[in-house]
């Protein structure tokens, strides 16, 4: 899985590649013309204008293929990286910790034994290993877990000992915009 840092400089990478063959593209346009383009420093005519039309297609067809390429969030890509995407940690939600199971009188709760984790209580009949449950670090991308959720009703946020909390499926639905 991305984390944030990965999705951002590749968010960038896209946009300044997209950029590149715009102005690439348009500059071959100038020259096909004999360089009589003029595009907003001196005036506009009809040249100007063509390369202009050349950059904004070839750009806008760019940054399309990269972002299919790429899998990166659209204002992270039309920010060239400067917005990142939402993080897991800020996802999540707090999840009950307990240090033992008579203690438990909820749906799902993380079981700690000498401060680590053990175990999920409350997804399945019987206590899950932390090991076998679905655990991320806190910089995933958040846009990067719709692989667990396909398997998995809640995703755990942990980094270490850490935990940050959990992620229901509804929750991540609703921050993909889904109803």
């Amino acid at each position: 899985m991305r984390t944030v840092r990965d999705l951002r400089l590749a968010g960038l990478i896209a946009y300044l590649a997209a950029l590149i063959a715009g102005l690439i593209v348009s500059g071959i346009v100038h020259l096909v013309f004999g360089q009589r383009g003029v595009f907003g420093w001196e005036g506009f005519n009809f040249f100007g204008i063509l390369e202009g039309v050349f950059f904004l297609l070839v750009f806008t067809l760019s940054l399309w293929i990269a972002k299919r390429a790429v899998k990166v969030t659209t204002t992270t890509l039309l920010s060239a990286g400067i917005f990142a995407p939402t993080s897991a940690r800020k996802l999540a939600r707090p999840v009950p910790v307990i240090n033992a199971l008579q203690s438990f009188e909820g749906n799902i709760a993380v079981l700690l034994e000498a401060g680590q984790p053990v175990g999920v209580i409350g997804i399945a009949d019987s206590l899950v290993p932390w090991d076998e449950a679905p655990v991320v670090p806190g910089d995933t991308a958040a846009s990067e877990l719709g692989s667990l959720f396909r398997q998995h009703q809640i995703v755990f946020v942990a980094d270490g000992d850490t935990i940050h909390g959990m992620i229901t499926r509804e929750r991540y639905f609703k921050y993909l915009g889904a109803k």
